[in-house]
């Protein structure tokens, strides 16, 4: 397996970073998750804006242009024969200097998994909302490993963080959705929550198919009194929930997740 440090293809077991840069040390950087499908990247501009974005919150400056990153990427799973997965793009700070980071994996979600469904539990970290980290994908990602390690220990495929006033926010590697009599919702940007490049996509679908979509500040109850709860990110696309905590939801019922789901997988044709 090959990883890409600054444009050069390096075995990953040889691969080594500057231990002294603020990257290393003190997580300053950010990155992106590019998914992979059929041997081509998806969505890249966007997540290459997203990217920008982040940096200029960190003040680093993005020295590489976005169309030499891309050139990166793709000599990179060429290299590593990777068809389908996913590609992770890190920027980092290293003193005067900044290193680009590229790495790839395999993909983990089968269709047996969409079968099933995952099942939430909520974490206990509250999210501050008025944070600037909360809206990048800052490479300082351990209160996202912690909470869905803990998670995983009770069972659960995904923790949900709400923020200090009690609002939902969005899970630990997700954004998250609910249905209730046939109106979509999710919470606001204003909540604390990464706006993810899949859940926009899935908010243009339903707008397109003419279904009610409201984003606002919801609680616990309105998650737990839900008809359908699924959740998005840039390589599981629309996961469906079969159960939050205690309650267990029918996934022979979740009409509009499947809908949507559908609908996504056009976009990769």
């Amino acid at each position: 397996m090959y990883i890409s440090i600054n444009g050069k293809l390096i075995e990953s077991h040889k691969a080594c970073v500057p231990p002294t840069g603020e990257g290393f040390m003190y997580g300053y950087g950010l990155f992106e998750t590019i998914k992979v499908y059929n041997g081509k990247i998806y969505f890249f501009k966007e997540h290459m804006e997203r990217l920008k974005r982040g940096c200029e919150i960190l003040n680093l400056e993005l020295k590489i242009p976005l169309n030499i990153i891309e050139e990166y990427c793709y000599k990179l799973i060429r290299k590593n024969n990777l068809n389908d997965g996913g590609i992770r793009v890190a920027y980092s700070k290293n003193k005067d200097k900044y290193c680009l980071l590229i790495t790839t994996r395999g993909n983990i979600y089968k269709e047996e998994i969409y079968k099933k469904g995952f099942k939430l539990c909520f974490a206990d970290i509250k999210r501050n909302p008025e944070s600037p980290l909360v809206r990048i994908k800052s490479n300082n990602y351990i209160e996202n490993i912690l909470s869905l390690e803990k998670a995983r220990k009770k069972g659960f495929d995904e923790a949900v963080f709400e923020n200090v006033y009690g609002k939902i926010c969005e899970g630990t590697i997700s954004n998250i959705f609910f249905i209730k009599d046939n109106v979509v919702y999710t919470p606001s940007v204003s909540c604390g929550i990464l706006p993810g490049i899949i859940r926009n996509k899935v908010m243009n679908i339903v707008k397109k198919l003419n279904l009610k979509l409201k984003t606002g500040q919801y609680h616990k109850d309105d998650l737990f009194n839900a008809d359908e709860i699924f959740i998005t990110n840039s390589l599981l696309d629309v996961m469906p929930v079969n159960q939050l905590e205690y309650k267990k939801f029918n996934l022979k019922r979740n009409f509009i997740t499947r809908l949507l789901m559908e609908e996504l997988k056009k976009l990769y044709r």
